[in-house]
């Protein structure tokens, strides 16, 4: 299955993918098959490899609403407490980073109303990098949830070039749904108010899965 966000980037790789497959196998039939075979390899395995950036599998969203979801697919990159953000106040942050290999479409970590948004034109940085947080293209979504303001932050990395979110002001959005990307590779944030009485349930190091992995808590279930 492939993500909505992307079909004329799917319509294009498979284009491209057959076109070109097409082409040298026409011309090495008349030469040497086995060689057509081989060469074959090449746009197959780049077509497969293109394709890959844009599958969207299903997810089985834990239950309990006071658990936040992973928004995307990486590796915690890192965790930090005492930050201030101009919505949420003063702030702790997870950030997670997104690369060329995982899924890289986005889900909504905790259920909430669209309360802010905020589009940010930047640098490309490498998105595993700290600053690349404060000085990347961004798009931030803030929530106002049952237990405070919780805000998810896309960032564009050095070759992801296009964010992609669907979320708008006054929406009510469910833990788990889908409600954007970042093509290709790239970094997410969550940040919660300290506010809440909350905890994080992973480090730096671990894998999440986007939808599935639980990544914090809310102490009072509300």
């Amino acid at each position: 299955m492939f993500t909505r966000y992307a079909k004329a980037e799917v319509k294009t790789v498979v284009a491209v993918t057959v076109l070109s497959a097409a082409a040298i196998l026409f011309a090495c039939l008349w030469q040497n098959w086995l060689w057509g075979l081989v060469l074959l390899v090449g746009p197959v395995g780049l077509g497969i490899l293109g394709l890959q950036f844009f599958r969207d599998p299903d997810r089985q969203v834990p239950d309990g609403e006071n658990r936040v979801v992973s928004p995307a697919d990486g590796v915690v990159m890192d965790v930090k407490e005492g930050l201030e953000h101009p919505f949420v106040g003063r702030a702790r942050r997870l950030g997670i980073f997104m690369s060329l290999f995982n899924v890289h479409v986005n889900r909504v970590p905790v259920g909430g109303e669209v309360a802010h948004t905020l589009y940010r034109p930047g640098e490309f940085l490498r998105a595993n990098l700290e600053e690349a947080s404060e000085r990347n293209e961004s798009y931030e979504v803030g929530l106002r949830t049952r237990w405070g303001k919780v805000l998810v932050r896309q960032v564009a990395g050095i070759v992801a070039r296009r964010i992609v979110c669907e979320a708008k002001k006054g929406q009510n959005l469910k833990r788990g749904e889908r409600y954007g990307m970042v093509k290709y590779g790239s970094r997410l944030e969550v940040w919660v108010e300290e506010g809440a009485r909350f905890r994080w349930c992973v480090k730096v190091g671990d894998r999440t899965r986007a939808g599935e992995t639980v990544i914090g808590e809310f102490l009072d279930e509300a």
